[in-house]
Parts: structure tokens; sequence; C-alpha cells
């Protein structure tokens, strides 16, 4: 039996692009919100499995490399598959594929399963309909650093402040994941990102924001040339970290 397999088409748009008319992170990431979502509705454990239970998935962290430039017009598949959950959560892998079939982009997240009504974690048996002998157990990575190295407030350079209004909540009612992929790269200058090529991008999303907080966002370079980016509330408690990684 073929193992499961989800896939679907884009093109890039032009509000999906940047400067450089490359897909921005943010766009790829949203891209793989709605394949992902797609793949949960075919499975059975989609919105229309969850909403109703009073349930939603929270994506925790998303790594992505990116092997091949993506721009303006460039038709592309993503496939994607979930893995077998643990406890509390739900991996998945993607790969964008080009119409010869060269991959552009490798990614991976994980998700959660969260009561609505409490904000309490779910453990994976809340999906009750599933028959995992049929996942795909193939990992696009062998081994994943999912949090970014942390480092102290005053030890990057505050690059970036917004305060958080409603474009940017989507249906769970929070700040959607996409959003805080633009707030990591609004922390480089467009001249900064001209003489750049991202090689790899890794965001862990640690506290939900909320209508009406002002976020702060510091960035740091490390000696291996890679960038650090923690987001802050008001109450210096950290929302966001990513590590950022150019081609050399």
């Amino acid at each position: 039996m073929k193992t499961y397999e989800h896939i679907k088409e884009f093109t890039v748009k032009y509000c999906d692009a940047d400067f450089k008319d490359e897909l921005k992170a943010s766009a790829a990431l949203a891209y793989m919100e709605e394949v992902a979502c797609s793949s949960a509705d075919e499975l059975g454990f989609g919105y229309a499995y969850v909403k109703p239970r009073g349930y939603a998935f929270m994506v925790s962290s998303i790594y992505m490399e990116c092997l091949k430039p993506v721009v303006i017009g460039d038709v592309f598949k993503i496939k994607t598959w979930p893995s077998i959950p643990s406890h509390v959560i739900f991996g998945r892998e993607y790969q964008f594929e080009d119409k010869n079939g060269d991959v552009l982009i490798n990614a991976t997240s994980r998700w959660c399963l969260i009561d609505m009504n409490n904000a309490k974690l779910l453990p994976s048996k809340a999906i009750d309909n599933q028959d995992y002998s049929t996942y795909n157990t193939t990992k696009l990575f062998e081994k994943v650093q999912w949090k970014a190295p942390a480092f102290k407030m005053e030890e990057g350079e505050l690059k970036f402040t917004l305060k958080i209004a409603n474009s940017e909540y989507d249906h769970n009612m929070h700040v959607n994941n996409t959003r805080y992929a633009d707030y990591c790269f609004n922390c480089f200058s467009i001249a900064e990102l001209a003489a750049r090529k991202l090689k790899s991008f890794c965001i862990s999303y640690v506290k939900q924001c909320k209508e009406d907080e002002t976020l702060r966002f510091y960035r740091l370079q490390r000696e291996d040339g890679s960038f650090l980016v923690q987001g802050y509330n008001e109450a210096d408690e950290m929302v966001t970290q990513a590590q950022i990684v150019f081609a050399d």
C-alpha cells in the first residue's frame, strides 16, 4: 500500500513576493499552512472535525531549508504528510517541487492540539479516527534543532517594534504564525536582504500575542554569520525566537 501524501499546486503571486521578486518566508509558511489544513481535512481531522469539539491545531515550530529560489509566476507543488504523533506533538513534513520535480524547499513543522475552552494541551489520542499504520514515516531531515539558541535581551539590538492590531489575527483569535516571519525579517534592512540569499529559517512560537500588545524584536549576529531574532511583549516575556541563516 502506498503511504499517504497530499499534493497541492500553487503559483507565486505578486503579493507573496518581496522586493527581489522572490517568495517571502511568510508566504512560504502561508502555503504550508494551507496545504497542512487541506491535508488534515482530507484525513478527517481538519477544521470541520476540531471546531465543533472546541479544539484547534496550533503550530509550535517550523524549520525550512531553501535549495533553489522561487520567484513571481513560478508554478510549484507542495507535497505534505503528517508523521505519527507523540503524546502531544503532531509532526508534518513538506516538500516544494517545481514542474520538473526539482526540490525547491524542504520543511518540517510541529503542531499542538489545544482545547480552546481552557487553553490546555490535548493528547494526540483526542484525535480518534486515524489509522497510523498508513502514515508516511519519511523524514526530510535526520535531525532538527527546533529552537534557536537564546540570548539575553541586552545582548541584542532592538530592530523592530509594532502594536498588534486586528489584521494580525486568524480564526483562532490570535496572531497568525505567518505574521511572525515578517516581523523577524523586518529586523533587516532592504540593503542587507538585497545582498543575501536565504538558506534556512527556523522559528518557534513561545507565547500567544493579543490585540493592543506592543512587541519588540531584537537581533543578534553570531560568530558563524547566522542571525538570531527574539520577540518580547510589554512584560518582557519572549513570544517568539528565530534563527536565520543566509548562504555564503
